[in-house]
């Protein structure tokens, strides 16, 4: 649908699936200055996000950037749509105020707010994950495994993804692969249980990975364990290593990263919430 009367902005670290036709309808209607998607959270993930507070008339009356005591449930999907007009005046007068910190969130909706303007919750009911932070990136991972209102395999609507040409995944005869999503080029010796991997990985034979998300061209080698783990782009398990561990159910418990080319020595180990981002804070 085009509106060249009104823009549509929206982040880049959200996980969801939306027709943004019906939320544009239902900013005409209502001849908001700005429309803004909404998702009820609970009170505990509320501080989290920008929480809108709702008058009476159904519209937002209140905006609050990460509030330690929040009001409301409703918390903002960085989904916006603005009329261009009051958009580019609110852009200009954003510029030129020395003590803006040139932020949506803390500024321009406030703005808009005191100024008077119309702005309008668009509820929206479907799966949505903010995946600004490790965990939310290994949970959003996880639930594509389970049984989630986002449709990976839906043929009316397709996701679509930079995705390299590689020939089928490749499952040795002693591989076991259970409850995951394995990609193109993957050559599969060990063994798979509640994880994603994406492109060109390996996991050699006699290792195991569970509950983790491998990025493109990670490798495991033989007899090395991941678990509860985010191995990035290229990064190397060695034989025997062991990162991550189960969820032992304290605070101090996460989920483990290892970034993009590290490699970890074999016989290493790397424990519970650790993100090494160098090879040599790895000690064998």
């Amino acid at each position: 649908m085009y509106d060249p009367d009104n823009v549509l902005i929206l982040s880049g670290d959200h996980v969801y699936k939306m027709d943004y036709a019906k939320m544009l309808r239902a900013h005409q209607e209502a001849d908001a200055a700005c429309t803004i998607a909404v998702i009820q959270v609970s009170m505990e993930e509320a501080t989290r996000f920008g929480i809108m507070n709702v008058g009476p008339d159904g519209f937002i009356e209140e905006f609050e950037e990460k509030p330690a005591h929040p009001k409301s449930d409703l918390a903002s999907m960085g989904i916006y749509i603005f009329n261009w007009k009051k958009l580019r005046q609110a852009l200009i007068d954003d510029e030129n105020d020395p003590d803006s910190d040139k932020d949506f969130g803390k500024n321009i909706i406030p703005k808009m707010l005191a100024d008077g303007e119309k702005l309008l919750p668009y509820r929206f009911e479907g799966y949505w994950r903010d995946v600004g932070t490790i965990t939310s990136l290994w949970d959003a991972n996880m639930d594509m495994l389970g049984n989630t209102s986002l449709n990976l395999f839906d043929a009316n609507w397709p996701i679509r993804a930079r995705s390299p040409i590689r020939p089928p995944h490749y499952a040795g005869l002693n591989a076991h692969i259970e409850h995951s999503i394995v990609t193109e080029g993957c050559d599969i010796d060990g063994r798979i249980d509640n994880s994603v991997l994406s492109a060109n990985v390996t996991v050699g034979a006699g290792a195991k990975v569970s509950y983790s998300v491998l990025m493109p061209g990670a490798v495991v080698e033989p007899g090395a364990v991941v678990e509860y783990a985010i191995l990035g782009e290229r990064a190397v398990v060695g034989a025997g290593a062991h990162v991550g561990e189960q969820p032992d159910g304290s605070d101090a418990w996460g989920v483990a990263t290892v970034g993009p080319d590290v490699r970890v020595p074999a016989g290493a180990k790397v424990p519970a919430s650790a993100m090494i981002y160098d090879s040599q804070e790895v000690q064998s």
